[in-house]
């Protein structure tokens, strides 16, 4: 199944079925709803998977990407992240760099160019639990804030 939709309005039969969401070097509006900056796209995430779901992005971030004052991942700013991230309804678990050999085992083409992520940039593995959906509102569901 292929499908073209933006990251915070995702179809609704996708609705609350995957078991899994990964997300490979997000870019744009993706990369910023990841790393908590755009709520919309964030929910839009979390919006795909059912409980118990795991989600998971694999990121690197530089100034130059333009991420609302996120110039880099490391420790501090998961800490922000993760506050900015539960109003989404999603819960950071785990947050970790990962080396080249991981990098290249996702088999993306962006990790694999030399000035990409294979490169000199730091990546990150980041690691999300979804919150319970508390009602449904104009058929979407609605995450409750606290997780």
């Amino acid at each position: 199944l292929f499908v073209v939709a933006a990251a915070e309005s995702p179809p609704p039969e996708l609705i609350g079925i995957a078991a899994e969401v990964r997300i490979l070097f997000p870019w744009g509006s993706l990369l910023r709803g990841v790393l908590g900056r755009e709520e919309r796209v964030a929910q839009g995430i979390a919006a795909l998977a059912r409980p118990g779901a795991t989600i998971t992005a694999t990121v690197s971030v530089t100034r130059a990407d333009g991420v609302g004052g996120i110039d880099t991942v490391d420790g501090a700013t998961m800490a922000n992240v993760e506050a900015d991230l539960r109003t989404a309804g999603l819960r950071l678990t785990d947050s970790r760099p990962i080396d080249r050999d991981a990098v290249r085992a996702t088999r993306s083409t962006w990790g694999r160019r030399p000035l990409g992520a294979a490169g000199d940039r730091r990546v990150w593995r980041l690691e999300f639990a979804v919150a319970q959906r508390s009602t449904e509102r104009d058929g979407r569901p609605v995450r409750e804030a606290a997780v």
